[in-house]
This record gives C-alpha cells, structure tokens and sequence, in this order.
C-alpha cells in the first residue's frame, strides 16, 4: 500500500513494527463478524503492555471473538496517540498517556473508545523512617517524571484532595516510574511515584501511609483507549470485537484461573524474569480487580479527567462528553461478553 508521505516518515522516525497477532477467517463463535476488515492496535513496547499482548495471543481471545488484527509497537509516551492521529494505527486499547484529552482539544481526530485499566496502579514509596504519611512530604524531593505528564499529575491531584500544598513539596523529573523508584534507592530524592510492581522489592523502601493512588484517587481512570474517528465510522464492527476481545482477557487475568498463563506471559515479555514483580502485579489484580469486562466510561469519569487536567493546567477547559468520547462500541462489546 502506498502511503502518505507523512505517515511514511512518521513510521520510520519510530521504528514501526507491525507485528501480525491473529490472523482472520478462524472460527468466531461469539462473534460471526459480516465484515473483513484488518485493525490496526497501536500498542507501547513495555513490559506491561507485553504482558497482555503475550496472554492474549495465548488466549486466542482475538480469534474467539473473530479479531483480524495487526498489532503496530511504537515507543515513547505519546507514540500510539500519534500513529493514530496520523493514521497509521485505528486504536490503542492501554495506555497511560495524559494528553489524550489536550491533543483532542486542539483537533486530533480521535475519541476515547473506553477503559483499559481504570484503577491507578500506582503507589508512594519512601524509607519508613523519614517519610510515614502524605503530610510528611511536605519540604521533600518527590521523583515523579516530567512536568504535567502522567506521575506529576497524579501527584498534584492527590495533594489537592488531601488538602496538601504541593508548592511545599519539590517534584523533580527523575524519568519513567521505575527510574523514580531507584532514583530514591540511590538517596537522590526522597520519595517517589512509582508502580505497584515494586510493593515486593527487597531495598527499604515501603508504600507510605494513606497513598495508594486506587484508594486515594477512587474516581481517577488510570488508561484509557481510545480510536480515531474514522476507525469509529467505518470499523466499528471490528472495534467492538476488539473490546469484547480485550473484556474477556481481563475478566480472565483477574482469575485465580490465569495464575501459570499470567506468569508465563510475563516470562516471555521479560528478558530477565522479575518473579518479585510478577507476584506483586498478580496480587494487585487479584486483591484490587482493577479491570473491567465492561471497558465503558461514564461522563463524570471523563469529566473528573477533565476536571483534574484543568487544574493542573495541561487542559483549558471542558468540552461536552460527546466531543471527546464514543462508548458505542464499548457498551455493544460489553452486551456481546455478557
């Protein structure tokens, strides 16, 4: 296929790779699908992402519901929300990036299609004993990333509804979530936000009191999915059966049943297995259940989203639901798994 020349350069500036996940005219018993089309799933190349790819190619979700996708790894934050707004993938179902809602402010042509993990699987960690509670981070160094990206957003809404002045506390980028956690096992900041897959780390540093982000921050989708615009007018079938496929794989990953297949895929995705943090994830799924087979989102999710990106200043102001969200293949996938 010929492609646009922007597109062109676009991919070879990120290294595309396009990775073939299942292939189409396999049995679909849940789904018999009308049409044909191939979708494009922009997926972000770490390890947690990895993870689920890996399960779900085990699973065989996508040929269950019918899925002739091709999975396209693009690295960077921000990288799968590019492709799609420059047409070079339909959809991203996990991801972490906090621009989504901005970019779509200023005109990408893209909705968010739903959830991918709606708690925020993310914690605070300090040694015991210098930092025991949030208010101890007052006059603090706090590793959390860049300004205004993901680690220093949340932050900043924690301390607000914990009624904490955050302009006493000195947030410093130290890089991505496991650079902020070894950044305070290096003595060079005091505390971090950084993912639960550290809770079993044997290095003296410990989740503090009162910070687990998915009880502290209840109401706060951690990723989203989201599609473009004309994968939502003319692959909608296939969207649907994309997130019933993603559904099943979660409803699935939150069993005790998916224990020896969780940390199989895990091994495959790592090069060097952490068992530590493995255990640690498949605790937090088991304990926290922080899917959902239903991937839709509700208009005050996204304007509790919205509300907080304001606050921070990434977001001018709030545009209504339908302008920056479509649930309808979501709520029809959802119907679909039961």
């Amino acid at each position: 296929m010929t492609q646009p020349l922007s597109r062109r350069r676009f991919l070879r500036g990120a290294g595309l790779l396009g990775l073939s996940v299942a292939a189409g005219g396999l049995a679909a018993p849940y789904y018999a699908r009308g049409a044909n089309s191939q979708i494009r799933i922009a997926s972000n190349p770490g390890l947690e992402n990895a993870t689920l790819n890996a399960l779900m190619d085990e699973m065989g979700y996508f040929r269950q519901f019918g899925v002739d996708a091709q999975t396209v790894q693009i690295p960077g934050t921000s990288g799968p929300f590019d492709a799609i707004a420059l047409g070079a993938a339909d959809l991203c179902m996990v991801s972490g990036y906090n621009g989504v809602l901005s970019r779509i402010a200023l005109g990408a042509k893209v909705k968010i299609v739903g959830a991918g993990m709606k708690k925020c699987a993310l914690t605070v960690f300090a040694r015991p004993d210098e930092i025991r509670t949030l208010a101890d981070l007052q006059g603090r160094t706090i590793a959390v990333g860049p300004k205004l990206g993901l680690l220093h957003t949340l932050m900043r809404q924690l301390m607000k509804e914990k009624g904490i002045d955050a302009t006493q506390i000195d947030f410093v980028d130290k890089g991505s979530n496991d650079q902020c956690y070894e950044a305070v096992v290096k003595g060079e900041a005091d505390a971090c936000c950084s993912s639960i897959s550290h809770l079993r780390d044997q290095d003296g540093l410990v989740a503090i009191s009162d910070a687990n982000l998915w009880q502290a921050l209840p109401r706060c989708i951690f990723q989203t999915a989201y599609a473009s615009d004309a994968a939502l007018r003319s692959k909608h079938e296939e969207l649907v059966a994309v997130m019933a496929a993603y559904g099943a794989l979660y409803d699935y990953l939150m069993s005790p049943a998916s224990h020896d297949a969780f940390f199989q895929a895990r091994k495959q995705a790592q090069k060097k297995f952490d068992k530590a943090s493995a255990q640690a994830i498949w605790d937090f799924n088991e304990t926290q259940r922080p899917y959902s087979r239903d991937l839709s989102l509700t208009s005050d999710d996204i304007g509790y989203l919205q509300d907080m990106f304001i606050g921070v200043g990434s977001l001018k102001q709030k545009q209504p639901f339908t302008d920056v969200a479509d649930m309808s293949a979501a709520n029809a996938a959802a119907k679909l798994i039961g």
